[in-house]
Formats: structure tokens, sequence, C-alpha cells
């Protein structure tokens, strides 16, 4: 049976307890009024932000946006209000979470056009070419990723006995998309790579001409525009300095050591001569005769 002591202690217990819960409803209440004050002071609007980040081409899901009070004093320009509005629209960029979602940054809910045709600038055009990993930077070139294209064609100008030449035909040369479309190799579907480049119509010309050939893509740091002025690499200009080594047997004619001493040189020959006639670098090769080895100048 419990003394009277110990009924004032249980009772002196549940009152602080009881005093303690009510002090807390009471400073919940006043805070919660204090904040509405506040936002009625201030004036907040609800409005559709992203629940999570939306990337970029990607199609809205409910899950992907929520409601969330902004200052009316600085309401962005084209925010939505209607959850349900924005579902199945396309983001033309990535949204971060808790970023307003915003007209600008969706396709127009009625244009049947794809997502491409809203991000190519005003007087640009995008162009695909066809290309493999190695082609492709392996794998490392993405959209937005800047690049330089580099060409390698036969040209008219060069004679011998390679006449290409590889050089660099466009600079600075932003990647809208990268894909895979759905190719015959060999009889068989296969799938190739990719890449949208975001091009001038001059440009556009010169790349779908390059294309007939073979092309690369060097990637660039973002943020560096400067472009470099390049004069292209022949076989020539290649093996500048190379020292071939060639067998000719000890008995050989001499028609034979100089027919041999020609097939080690490559020459690159300008249709254009320059006016002032410079003197070829001298060439050296090794000739072997029988057990003889020697040191030539091809080019005496």
């Amino acid at each position: 049976m419990a003394t009277p002591k110990t009924t004032a202690a249980a009772l002196g217990v549940a009152a602080v307890i009881v005093a303690s819960l009510a002090a807390y409803m009471v400073y919940n209440y006043l805070n919660t009024k204090e904040q509405e004050a506040a936002q009625q002071k201030m004036g907040v609007q609800q409005i559709a932000v992203a629940a999570t980040e939306i990337p970029f081409g990607a199609k809205i899901q409910a899950a992907q946006v929520k409601m969330a009070d902004w200052p009316k004093t600085s309401l962005p320009e084209g925010f939505s209000t209607d959850p349900k509005a924005l579902e199945g629209r396309t983001a033309l960029s990535a949204i971060p979470s808790g970023s307003p979602i915003l007209e600008s940054s969706l396709a127009s809910s009625s244009a049947q056009a794809g997502v491409l045709s809203y991000i190519i600038p005003d007087g640009h055009r995008a162009m695909t070419v066809g290309v493999n990993e190695v082609v492709g930077v392996a794998g490392f070139v993405l959209p937005g990723s800047v690049v330089d294209v580099v060409a390698t064609v036969n040209s008219p100008f060069l004679t011998g006995v390679d006449a290409r030449i590889s050089k660099i035909i466009l600079q600075n040369i932003k990647v809208l998309a990268v894909g895979q479309i759905l190719e015959q190799k060999e009889g068989k579907p296969a799938m190739v790579p990719t890449v949208t480049l975001d091009v001038l119509p001059d440009q556009a010309e010169k790349l779908a001409l390059a294309s007939e050939n073979k092309v690369q893509l060097i990637l660039k740091h973002l943020g560096d525009e400067a472009e470099t002025k390049t004069k292209g690499a022949t076989i020539a200009s290649l093996l500048s300095g190379y020292q071939a080594t060639v067998a000719v047997p000890a008995n050989a004619s001499a028609g034979k050591r100089r027919a041999a001493k020609k097939a080690a040189v490559v020459k690159e020959t300008p249709r254009e001569t320059a006016k002032e006639p410079q003197k070829e670098p001298a060439l050296y090769i090794d000739v072997i005769r029988g057990d003889k080895k020697t040191m030539e100048n091809v080019n005496k």
C-alpha cells in the first residue's frame, strides 16, 4: 500500500510532465503562428520544383516533382503551379534538385520535333557522323564536349608513294548528342556509334566531304577555345629524318643499288614549286653488302 509520501511524489512527477507537455504544445503553436505570420508578411507562392535531379532529355515523372514555398518577390519567369501539367514533358537541360521547373527548361508539350531541335543555336545545324570507339575518343566524348575534327584524305597537291594528308578541318565543335544507329555490316545488322555535332552550314559541307574518308575527333579541355593553325601531316613529314635499312647483295649492280636507295625514300612534291629552291635535307640509309655495312646519302 502506497504511503502518503509516495503518492505525493507520484503526483508531483505527473504534474511536471503535464506542465512540460503543455509548455511544448504552447511553444509549438506560437512558433507555427509566428512562421505563418512571417510568410504572410513576406508573401509566398507554392510552385513546382524538382524533387530529385532531372537529367537532360528525360521525360518528367510524378515522383520528380514537388511543391515548395517561394517568395512572391522573386518568383522566376515561367514557373508552374500544377505538377500534373509537368508530367511527360521533356527536359531541355538538367534541372537540379530543389530548382523551379520552368517553361524555358521544357520542350513544348504540343511540338512533334525531338529535343535536339530545341538545343540547336539559331543559324547552326546538327550533323550526325558515324564513328567507332577510337574515333569517338574511346567513349569519353559526351554531350557538351568540345572537339576538333581531323580528316585524313588523298591530296591532289601531293605526289609520290603515298599522297594522303591528315589535317584539322574544324575546331571548337560542340557535341550535341551521342547515340547509335543500325547499319548493315557484312550482310548483318550492327549498331554503329554516332556523334551529332553543332556546326555552321559551311562547316557541315566540309564535314560531309570529309566523312567520305576517315574522320577522327580530338577531345578538348572545356573553356579552351584557342584555334591552332597546322600544316597537316603527310607520310613524308611523318618519316622526316627516318633512316631506313636496305639489304643489297654484295655483287649487286649499280642500277640495283640505286633502285634500292629510291625504294627507301618517300618524297613529297607540291604542284606549285617554291619561288626559291630549297636544299633537301640529308637522308641516310644503311646499305649492307655481304658482311659490310655502309651509310650512304640518298639525296646525292
